[in-house]
């Protein structure tokens, strides 16, 4: 495998500062002119720079390699806009220090993209680090709007250290040993998106999805595991740098290319979430947790789970609310608000063989019972059962304290 390797030295904390110092000049200057002079400067601007965040210092380095050169494939040199990955690749690979790539058009097996930027080697698991990077990529190409792809290990909410599937998968990334829990993902945000893409496993989950609603006006993620292809970025790009973004169609073409497939691989789950719906859509789950009368017991067991081992511990949230609250009226209203926060849902009739989605809402959701106490006390941190009084359910059935 060849790869080209970028002369730009190693960025210093110095370096780093002078940027955001730059920004902010840039900023004050823009917002000193008026709105003609700055939608000219606006509009001179690329459409759209899109952030592709690897952490791949675990074992899909390989993959992530592999993934790059789809992305040189996808890549047209007519699109308007910057295709720009940081990778952080495994010991041993070349390089296996972090480095920018800013994609460029290639049909080869090699990686040609120019390294644009050199990091030492970092926690890309850190929030300060992934705050650092995105915000360096976004002073370096600015745009007139910005998209996020993350790309790494995945475990939707659940803390560092959790055993999905018999394998260590976390809630975002792996960096050797280290991991990144939601919050600080969260944290590590400096600007809002246009869409956050997860090119992880489990990622959509109520829980995540409700803890980024400020951060993204859309969100695409899988509630069940993503295979190690990935998406299918020689095929997305273009779609990508749409003037429009089309979710769906975006969502679509990630589904079809796994439902193409046969046997195990035939194995794919995919929703586009509307953020601004998911105030309401919580406000709808909260009404039901709060007619405590109408709230009923859900047995785990009968409820649309999304990981593929059999204990059991990610959920579709339509199929819990369903069986969840016997007042339909409180049902149909969360039900309509749902079918306007998720703007595209679809998945195969399999997953890996032994899981059958019956059922696909888009979205998981965690419900408490014995066999999952350990995670209860971490899981009152987040805003989806701080906002919506689903500690109502946790206490009517034992499992508050």
């Amino acid at each position: 495998m060849t790869i080209m390797i970028g002369t730009r030295i190693i960025a210093t904390k110095w370096e780093s500062e002078a940027r955001f110092l730059l920004c902010l000049a840039f900023v004050f200057i823009v917002l000193s002119l008026s709105s003609c002079e700055r939608d000219e400067i606006e509009e001179s601007l690329p459409i759209r720079t899109v952030i592709v965040y690897m952490v791949a210092d675990n074992n899909l380095d390989n993959f992530a390699l592999k993934d790059i050169n789809e992305m040189e494939q996808g890549w047209q040199d007519d699109l308007n806009g910057n295709l720009i990955v940081y990778v952080d690749r495994a010991e041993g690979a070349s390089p296996s220090h972090p480095v920018v790539y800013k994609i460029g058009s290639d049909t080869t097996s090699n990686v040609v993209s120019p390294i644009v930027k050199v990091y030492p080697e970092q926690n890309s698991t850190d929030k300060d680090v992934m705050f650092r990077v995105l915000s360096d990529i976004i002073v370096d190409y600015p745009a007139q709007s910005y998209g996020l792809v993350l790309w790494s290990h995945g475990s939707a909410w659940f803390p560092s250290g959790t055993n999905i599937n018999n394998i260590g998968l976390r809630s975002f990334g792996r960096d050797g040993v280290d991991e990144m829990n939601i919050f600080d993902l969260k944290n590590a945000m400096p600007r809002h998106f246009d869409f956050i893409a997860f090119d992880a496993c489990y990622m959509g989950a109520i829980e995540v999805i409700y803890e980024l609603r400020n951060q993204t006006d859309y969100i695409i993620a899988s509630a069940t595991e993503i295979l190690s292809a990935g998406y299918p970025y020689q095929q997305i790009v273009k779609q990508l740098f749409s003037h429009s973004i089309d979710y769906s169609k975006v969502a679509n073409t990630f589904l079809q290319s796994y439902a193409e497939l046969e046997g195990a691989m035939r194995s794919a789950s995919i929703a586009v979430v509307k953020t601004l719906e998911l105030n309401n859509l919580a406000t709808k789950f909260s009404q039901i947790m709060v007619d405590t009368t109408h709230i009923q017991l859900v047995s785990n067991s009968l409820v649309q789970q999304f990981s593929t081992n059999e204990n059991g511990i990610l959920f579709d949230i339509d199929d819990f609310v369903t069986q969840a609250s016997s007042n339909t009226t409180h049902y149909d209203e969360f039900n309509a608000s749902l079918s306007h926060s998720v703007v595209y849902k679809s998945s195969t009739d399999f997953f890996l063989d032994n899981l059958q989605l019956n059922k696909f809402s888009g979205i998981s959701i965690f419900i408490p019972d014995t066999s999952n106490i350990l995670y209860h006390d971490f899981y009152k941190n987040f805003a989806w059962y701080q906002d919506t009084r689903y500690c109502n359910y946790f206490n009517k059935f034992g499992f508050g304290n």
